[in-house]
């Protein structure tokens, strides 16, 4: 029993995140399959098979990615909560199930190829030569964690992919008939006269008597009938019931602040700089001069063919800044905004740089994060209390004891919940709040006289025991007990049967040939004219019934609900339009190719999902949750 408490500890969480590599296929983000080991699998996807060891390795590459983009801000067990292990597992499924099929198709790529494709890269380019620089490609290589091998047979691999993924995409716009259609639908306008009908345009109400609310009694006993109620002992144990006395040594949180002081606390001093690179010092010390004398960063970035945004690194720490020489020079002591520097010789060439910006660095004080640090050092003893409790209850319940009796050896006294509806619900109509969602569920799944294990709290803060003690079935409620409930709804109903059979004979009439207005003045009404979009809507008419004014013919009536007040309103479409040429020419074609781009990712996805189901994939998730369990 214990051991099933302990294996809950453990488990992933959602966490939604984009893996950009340079150069890479854009659509997933982790490598194919070359390192599976067959045996103890924990995903296999078709006949691959893929270990708890490359599943390990694969979130490593990518989580040591996302902690540079974050400034050394995410810690691995943010990203572990965040979900980041379910994107790694589903990305390594879609890149096999790719791998398998384009080998299956026999498609290939030459080492040429993949040569050339690297070369023809502007990322790796010397600005001044216009070549490769093998220093830089390295550099960057290393930054993200690839040899040249290994970044070599990933490119092999993302275009062996693109491959198959290009032959499904027709990367064009998409057909003017489609297009057509949807911007007919976008531009349509209607022209409407309606017509709300009130309470006090259906005649006289009528009062019921005895024999009519009994008769909407017996007519409508589901409506009387009170759900099923149960009555339940529930102990709820949560970490700071287990806190109190444990204390943490000042002298060690102080130690663990220093030790992850660069790492989470300390925010480095970033600068936004300008930086341009010449072939020649003299070039790069004329650029300087003009500088001083006030030209624009800009403006240099414009003669050499730039945008100033290609020429600027945004809250860049020193660390972002590839050249070594550069980076010493860009963040030099004592550099302000709007300093410059003199030329520096680079990797490329002389580069020059201008400081556009300089962001402080920051430190979180010890005294600011002190709890927080308490918190997690004592994370372990709180468990350990809490778990000692569990094992005792749980040794008394063996016995056969009740749980409030095994709580109460335990020290702990349980709560008594109910009569209570599965909405938390009391008889009289109370709502109770204080019953997690998780435990209710279970007392609705337990027989009378049956008690749960510990199971896990939802919010992972803890645990909760269930002993369901009674179970009272649904059963109809006396007609006295709910008499005025009944009134409330025979008076509801009857009104919206006046209402409904106003909006009839009004419908009726205007069908058989008399006009809209002429049927609306006998109720001393004008009925409202106005020309409508299918985004429009008001008290009287509601996305629902817009979408019934659209669906609708010319010279059509369509009826429906005004609002929540009970009223109704009757639509007559008079005139029917279109504006296709209200969108410029520009925006028909951004049109086009964002619906034809939509129509590609469509079928990539309708594909991939296919050959998912068609490879078939099986996760061991017993061994997942224990990869990443507590952060490890």
């Amino acid at each position: 029993m214990l051991s099933q408490v302990r294996n809950t500890l453990k488990g992933p969480i959602a966490w939604v995140v984009v893996i950009l590599l340079i150069l890479a296929f854009a659509l997933w983000g982790v490598p194919n399959v070359t390192q599976l080991l067959a045996s103890n699998s924990t995903l296999s996807v078709g006949d691959q098979n893929f270990s708890q060891q490359y599943i390990q390795n694969e979130f490593n590459t990518i989580y040591q990615r996302q902690y540079r983009e974050s400034g050394g801000s995410l810690t691995r067990e943010a990203a572990i909560t965040s979900g980041l292990p379910g994107q790694v597992v589903d990305s390594i499924t879609t890149q096999s199930v790719l791998g398998q099929y384009a080998e299956r198709m026999n498609l290939a790529i030459p080492r040429a190829a993949v040569r050339n494709y690297i070369q023809e890269s502007d990322v790796f380019k010397n600005p001044a030569t216009g070549e490769v620089d093998r220093t830089t490609f390295e550099a960057i290589l290393q930054q993200n964690g690839y040899t040249v091998e290994s970044f070599e047979r990933r490119v092999k691999e993302d275009l062996t992919r693109s491959q198959l993924i290009d032959a499904l995409a027709a990367a064009g716009p998409a057909p003017d008939p489609f297009t057509r259609a949807i911007i007919l639908r976008e531009t349509e306008r209607r022209r409407i006269a309606y017509l709300t009908v009130t309470d006090e345009m259906a005649g006289v109400a009528a009062e019921p008597g005895p024999d009519d609310l009994q008769a909407y009694y017996e007519e409508n006993e589901t409506v009387f009938t009170a759900p099923e109620y149960r009555t339940f002992d529930l102990l709820v144990l949560r970490n700071e019931d287990f806190r109190e006395g444990l204390e943490a040594p000042e002298e060690e949180l102080r130690r663990l602040y220093e030790a992850g002081k660069e790492r989470l606390y300390d925010k480095p001093e970033r600068r936004t700089v300008y930086q341009l690179t010449y072939e020649t010092e003299a070039e790069a010390r004329a650029a300087v001069a003009s500088l001083q004398s006030g030209t624009p960063f800009e403006n240099l970035a414009a003669e050499k063919g730039v945008s100033l945004e290609a020429a600027t690194f945004t809250e860049a720490q020193k660390r972002d800044l590839l050249d070594p020489s550069v980076a010493d020079a860009a963040f030099a002591e004592g550099l302000e905004e709007g300093s410059i520097v003199d030329p520096v010789r680079s990797l490329f060439g002389w580069t020059i740089v201008q400081i556009a910006g300089v962001t402080p660095a920051e430190t979180t004080t010890f005294e600011e994060v002190r709890d927080q640090i308490q918190s997690d050092f004592l994370e372990q003893d709180v468990r350990r209390r809490m778990l000692d409790a569990i094992d005792e209850i749980e040794e008394v319940r063996d016995t056969g004891a009740e749980l409030a009796d095994a709580a109460q050896a335990a020290g702990l006294e349980v709560e008594t919940v109910g009569p209570i509806d599965r909405v938390s619900f009391e008889p009289g109509g109370a709502i109770v709040d204080n019953v997690p969602g998780e435990a209710l569920r279970e007392a609705f799944i337990l027989e009378e006289g049956e008690q749960s294990e510990a199971l896990r709290l939802s919010a992972e803060d803890g645990y909760f025991i269930v002993a369901l003690k009674e179970i009272t079935p649904p059963a109809l409620k006396p007609f006295d007990y709910v008499r005025d409930e009944i009134e409330q709804r025979w008076r509801d109903e009857e009104r919206r049967t006046r209402i409904s059979k106003t909006v009839n004979d009004i419908r009726g009439r205007v069908e058989a040939g008399e006009s809209l207005e002429a049927v609306a003045s006998e109720f001393d009404r004008t009925p409202i004219i106005d020309v409508i979009d299918r985004r429009f809507s008001n008290d009287a008419i509601s996305d629902s019934f817009s979408d019934q004014i659209f669906f609708a013919e010319l010279n059509d009536l369509v009826s429906g609900p005004a609002g929540q007040s009970g009223a109704q309103v009757i639509a007559e479409i008079r005139e029917i339009g279109y504006a296709p040429g209200s969108i410029p020419p520009q925006q028909t074609d951004q049109l086009k190719q964002l619906i034809g781009y939509q129509l590609d990712q469509e079928l990539i996805e309708a594909f991939i999902l296919t050959i998912r189901d068609d490879y078939g994939v099986k996760l061991n998730q017993t061994q997942l949750d224990a990869l990443f369990a507590d952060g490890s």
